[in-house]
Parts: C-alpha cells; sequence; structure tokens
C-alpha cells in the first residue's frame, strides 16, 4: 500500500458470521447494516480465496459503471458460480453482455425508443389495458381482493409479447411467468448469496459447486424461445418491434439464431419484470398515500381535458421518488478486470463488486429522512 493509498474498511472477524448470514437470509437488512457500520466502501474476505466489496457512494458508482466500465465486467460478475443459472439463461444478451457486444446490442435497443416506435405500440397497450380493466371488473363481483402484483407482471408480459416479437403468436403468458417466478425464487438474492459463500468455501478444497436447482424452469423457457424463434424464421408469425429488426439482421447474417433466442430471454427475464415491479411499487405508494392518489387524479383529469394528453410533473416525482425507494433491480454485480483506483482506495484484479440501489438511495448525505416516500425530493430536478 503506498503513503497515499487508502486501506478499505473490513469486516472484522467478530462479525463476519453475522454479516455472511445476514446475506443470506436477508441481504437488504445486511448490506444497509454493512453500510451502516462500515460506510460507502467494504470488504468482506473468505479466507484468502475471495472477496466482495461493498460500494455505496455515487462519485464511486459512476467511477465504475460509467467512468472506467471498460474494467467493471458484467460478463465476469454472471461467471461467478452463485449466478451460474442466471448466465444460462440469459446467454450473451443485453444484460450480460461487455464491450463491443454490449454497445452494438445497446444500438439496436435505442431504436426502439424512437417516438415513432412508442406511437406503434400505443393501441396495443390500450387494448391491454382495457382488457385487464374489464377482468378487474368482473373480479370484483365476487371477491373484494384481486391480485395487482400478478396482473400487473401479466399485463407487461402481454404487452411486450405483442410489441416486440409478435401479435400473432399462441403462448400462454401465465405458464411463461409461472416458470419465469419459478427460476426467480430458485435464484433469488437469499440463494445467490448462499450459493457464493458455499462456492467460496468449497474452493479452499479445491471443490467446484455448481448449482441445479432451476434447471427445470430453464428447460421450459429454452423450449418455448425455440419453438418461438423457429416459428418467427420460418415465418409462421409476422415478428413486431425487436424482433422484427433483429430477424432483418438475421436475413443479413449480421446476428444469428443464438443472437435472437439469447435476446428474446433477456428480453423475458428483465424486460417487463423491471416494469411491471416499477408500476406496483408505485400503485402501493399511491395507495398508502392517498392524498397524493387524489391530487395527482384530479390533476390528469383536469390536463387532459385540457389538452387531451398528460405531460403531468407530478406523475413524474411519484414514479421517481418510487423508484428511489423501492428500485426493482436493487443491486448490480461487477468483476474487476484489471486493478484500479477508487478515490484513493485499491481494488484489486478478479475481485468482486457489488453495488446496492436499495442502499445507495437511501444514502444519509444524500437524502433527508430517506425512508420516508417524498415526492419532493425530485421538486429541484424538476
Amino acid at each position: 500500500m503506498t503513503t497515499n493509498e487508502k486501506k478499505i474498511p473490513e469486516i472484522r472477524f467478530g462479525k463476519l458470521l453475522k454479516y455472511a448470514l445476514g446475506l443470506i437470509y436477508n441481504p437488504l437488512k445486511a448490506i444497509s447494516g454493512i453500510v451502516h457500520d462500515y460506510g460507502d466502501i467494504a470488504t468482506l474476505k473468505i479466507a484468502k480465496i475471495g472477496r466482495i466489496i461493498f460500494v455505496n457512494h455515487p462519485d464511486f458508482v459512476k467511477h465504475i459503471l460509467k467512468d472506467n466500465q471498460e474494467n467493471y465486467s458484467r460478463r465476469k460478475a454472471i461467471s461467478q458460480p452463485s449466478f451460474s443459472a442466471l448466465k444460462e439463461l440469459l446467454g450473451n444478451g443485453i444484460f450480460t453482455s461487455d464491450g463491443e457486444d454490449w454497445e452494438k446490442q445497446h444500438r439496436l435497443l435505442q431504436n426502439l425508443f424512437s417516438p415513432t416506435s412508442n406511437s406503434a405500440t400505443l393501441p396495443i397497450i390500450e387494448s391491454e389495458l382495457k382488457k385487464m380493466q374489464a377482468d378487474w371488473e368482473n373480479k370484483l363481483l365476487s371477491s373484494p381482493i384481486i391480485d395487482i402484483e400478478q396482473d400487473m407482471h401479466l399485463l407487461i408480459l402481454r404487452i411486450l409479447l405483442r410489441t416486440h416479437v409478435s401479435d400473432t403468436i399462441s403462448v400462454d403468458p401465465e405458464k411463461i411467468f409461472a416458470s419465469l417466478r419459478g427460476f426467480t425464487n430458485s435464484s433469488n438474492s437469499k440463494v445467490i448469496f448462499s450459493i457464493q459463500l458455499k462456492a467460496l468455501f468449497l474452493k479452499t478444497f479445491n471443490i467446484k459447486y455448481h448449482y441445479k436447482k432451476s434447471q427445470k424452469y430453464l428447460d421450459y423457457l429454452f423450449s418455448v424461445t425455440d419453438t418461438l424463434v423457429a416459428g418467427l424464421i420460418e415465418n409462421q408469425y409476422k415478428p413486431t418491434g425487436l424482433f422484427a429488426m433483429m430477424l432483418e439482421d438475421y436475413r443479413l447474417k449480421r446476428v444469428t439464431e443464438q443472437d435472437i433466442k439469447d435476446q428474446f430471454l433477456n428480453f423475458l427475464f428483465a424486460g417487463f419484470e423491471t416494469t411491471a415491479t416499477g408500476i406496483v411499487f408505485t400503485l402501493f405508494n399511491l395507495a398508502t398515500h392517498p392524498e397524493i392518489q387524489q391530487s395527482l387524479v384530479n390533476e390528469l383529469m383536469q390536463e387532459n381535458t385540457e389538452t387531451g394528453s398528460f405531460s403531468n410533473s407530478k406523475l413524474d416525482k411519484v414514479i421517481r421518488e418510487s423508484l428511489r425507494l423501492y428500485p426493482p433491480v436493487w443491486s448490480y454485480a461487477r468483476e474487476t478486470i484489471k486493478e484500479d483506483n477508487i478515490n484513493g482506495y485499491n481494488i484489486p484484479a478478479n475481485t468482486l463488486i457489488l453495488i446496492s440501489a436499495y442502499a445507495l438511495h437511501r444514502h444519509k448525505d444524500f437524502w433527508e429522512n430517506p425512508e420516508i416516500f417524498n415526492i419532493n425530493n425530485f421538486e429541484k430536478e424538476l
């Protein structure tokens, strides 16, 4: 360590078991505890065989995810034993790729968010919303309880399939969703941290650990993907959105059939789940703050009456604050390629870096009363 180099606070032996078990059984609480006890950067070492560095400052995160992103690999992180099932599912799609692969896929996906592309999806979105509204009205005739979380996930999944895969395919969204939910439950944060710690321990004895409990869900999702992509390539279905563009690239030999399958599984796993979860938490926050909900409804109704459209700043603040308090993707993992230095701290090569959006969004230096839902947190930005 050089004279100017700062030592990363290390989780001491006395608290090692506490936080190791905490990461398995309640990772959000454990990471929040690490941040509270050790500050914006801390390291958890397992003997001499591995370590996890926790980072929780916006400047550090910006360095990792933007300024020096080439040195912090998604692909290497997802190659860890704890992410083996996720790596098998997502292949080399947008959420697991690095470098030129990521840039190429990112450019392709950018085309989906043009005003023209967005406008083309509106009729499908409107029709699906009307179907869900009618379904809820029927359900309320027999029961006062509606599973909004599941219904919202199924809604976004149906919209995704119709707008960016094909509007003519015949698939069972409920069965796909059930398999995705089974996969995520068998590969959740509790499982991931358990596998990671177990794999690091077994590495001491030169034993490689492989997790297989999610395999049955993977097999079904792969089967659906194979059938669907084959049908698209053979012109059995008319493609829409992303897959219309990917099939055009396939005909020109710019992408392979496997590229299409990987992108479909990336969209299936992360393209609707995060959106649906964000909407569910936004609805939850509105339901638990009825005064904000009523004020928002009044403003939206007035704006629609006067202009025929919505551009409501209060809605924007509600969404932002919901994403701050309950980020759908609450953690990010990267692995260093080369040694680096962040704000005077030496970051070794081949080290797993964990960033928790959940903890970062509650950083007391940047948010007043960070546990409280307060849409005025974003007043200055708007």
